[in-house]
């Protein structure tokens, strides 16, 4: 027994024994718990959003951010670490950035427990632009077609049909129209207050998504009618007054008409025509007439549906008219004409008509003509053809007509080849001393000054 407690390793191990058990002595009697030492850890949050505050968006616009995004590592507690992501916050504080590209701290939020190890970036660039606003008119465009048949109208804004347009100040010279857009794809009925959303475009026809518009939308109004066409009313006197009487006027109510149909039925008419007959007059100095109108084939409707045509008639009186210029009408380009009676190369007339319509007559109005056509060198008894204003006509005695012509051949310059110097001036003098046939340059000079009156 005592060779064995004298062993050094058996000494080593009571002595460790004993110290166990007062240690355990010692701090049973305390009481006092023991704390389990803590485990710390770290932990990656990637592609926390950037949240920005305090920035002025109702006079800049943020251009350009360098990300929008960061990389955290934390350490703490795992229970810590893992409470809530969403509780992980980065932010860029823009209250006191103005206009111009500038770098800026980010600022981070964590939870309770929670230290940071790193933030990537820590600091971002951001470019900030001031916002100007122009007034501009709204274009509005229709897509489709009505039915068949309609016409439409052009759309009508609601209000000042100008809206407010506020973009970077880079942006607005870019700035080309306003448009809303609407679907009239079979309309029958006009179309009231319809709201129609308003898109910006730049001059190469993109959207301006940076566009604030105010208002964003506007109501329109798109008027349609029946597909027509507005023409000139022509009237047309059929049968004869009562002898001892004349047409002083005739005048309708209305100067045109509406005529309803298809584009294909509608682009053939050019007037409408309507017949008074003359023979119906009532023996007094003014009769009105009322005279229905029918649709001409193919089309829907006309409108009026009637016109009243008001005729006066008074009795007839004449009036000489001197001086009216004649007009020749030739065909050979090579023959010259020279009125030779009348010498003064104008003619009178007595024209007979109602009394207020001679009265406004002029001679410029009445066209006399005389048709050269066909006849050669020589001299030509030309008969006349007179044209007169409406509702006139001429004496018995003026019926008939006829003027004397000479048509006369032109001479044609002789074109020589200069030798010398000399050659040529002599050929001047020769043809100064020679001019050309009096005949021949009088006919034209005297055709042309007839031409002109």
């Amino acid at each position: 027994m005592d060779k064995w407690l004298s062993h050094n390793n058996v000494a080593k191990v009571i002595a460790l024994i004993v110290s166990i058990i007062l240690w355990a002595m010692v701090h049973l009697d305390s009481g006092t718990p023991v704390a389990p030492t803590p485990v710390v850890n770290t932990k990656v949050i990637p592609n926390v959003k950037i949240q920005i505050v305090g920035f002025d968006s109702d006079n800049y616009v943020l251009s350009g951010l360098e990300t929008d995004k960061v990389r955290l590592e934390v350490r703490g507690k795992r229970t810590d670490i893992t409470t809530n992501f969403s509780d992980y916050k980065v932010k860029l504080d823009l209250s006191d950035v103005g206009p111009g590209t500038s770098s800026q701290p980010l600022i981070h939020e964590l939870p309770p427990g929670v230290s940071l190890v790193s933030m990537s970036p820590s600091i971002v660039k951001v470019s900030i632009e001031a916002k100007q606003t122009k007034d501009i008119a709204v274009n509005i465009v229709t897509k489709g077609q009505p039915a068949q048949g309609m016409q439409l109208g052009s759309p009508i804004v609601a209000g000042s049909g100008v809206v407010q347009v506020t973009l970077p100040e880079s942006e607005l010279a870019e700035l080309a129209r306003v448009q809303g857009i609407i679907d009239i794809s079979g309309i029958t009925d006009p179309v009231k207050g319809k709201t129609v959303k308003l898109v910006a475009y730049d001059k190469h026809g993109q959207e301006m998504r940076n566009a604030v518009i105010v208002p964003s939308s506007v109501e329109v109004d798109i008027p349609i009618t029946k597909l027509y066409k507005s023409v000139p009313l022509e009237v047309r006197e059929v049968g004869q007054l009562p002898d001892g009487l004349v047409v002083a006027s005739v005048e309708s109510d209305v100067k045109g008409v509406a005529i309803y149909g298809s584009k294909e039925v509608l682009e053939v008419i050019s007037s409408y025509s309507v017949a008074v007959d003359l023979s119906q007059f009532k023996g007094t100095n003014q009769t009105r007439y009322t005279v229905d109108l029918t649709p001409p084939e193919g089309s829907e409707k006309i409108e009026p549906s009637s016109v009243t045509v008001t005729v006066k008639v008074e009795p007839p009186d004449q009036r000489q008219i001197s001086g009216i210029p004649i007009t020749l009408k030739q065909d050979n380009s090579n023959l010259a004409a020279n009125i030779v009676d009348p010498a003064e190369k104008k003619m009178s007339l007595t024209v007979v008509g109602a009394k207020v319509v001679i009265d406004k007559l002029k001679p410029e109005d009445i066209k006399i003509t005389a048709d050269l056509s066909g006849l050669g060198p020589g001299m030509h008894m030309v008969p006349v053809v007179v044209a007169l204003p409406l509702h006139l006509g001429l004496a018995e005695s003026d019926q008939s007509r006829q003027i004397s012509v000479e048509l006369v051949e032109k001479a044609e310059p002789t074109v020589t080849e200069p030798e010398e110097e000399q050659d040529s001036n002599s050929a001047n003098d020769s043809d100064a001393a020679n001019p050309l046939p009096e005949n021949a340059g009088g006919s034209g000079n005297n055709v042309g000054a007839e031409q002109k009156q």
